[in-house]
């Protein structure tokens, strides 16, 4: 289980240096928008095969929250413990938490 929650941290800091990225470069983003699975593969997160990749821009009107599939089989416990705790969302809640934050402070909600 180590070995995969450092490969999602490692993932996970990638992904914020493709958002550091497309924020300072426009054509960056617009490709990043277009093809995703493949900008994201040629940054080091690969995308299986068969897996459609669509990106979308939050606003400061719009924000749109990726709901994780259901999962197939019953939960054991310690897996309901680790999302409760949030083990396995942490980076999605902590990117709408800093969105959330963003919007807020520039007085765009409501």
């Amino acid at each position: 289980m180590a070995i995969e929650q450092a490969q999602t941290q490692e993932y996970a800091k990638r992904y914020g240096q493709l958002v550091a990225r497309a924020w300072g470069d426009a054509a960056f983003k617009a490709r990043l928008l277009a093809e995703p699975a493949a900008v994201l593969a040629e940054h080091g997160i690969p995308v299986p095969p068969g897996v459609e990749v669509r990106a979308v821009e939050n606003t400061d009107r719009v924000l749109y929250l990726a709901l994780p599939p259901a999962p197939s089989d019953e939960l054991s416990d310690e897996q309901l413990d680790a999302v409760a705790g949030g083990t396995n969302t942490a980076s999605t809640v902590s990117s709408v938490c800093g969105t959330l934050s963003t919007i807020s402070s520039a007085g765009e909600i409501g």
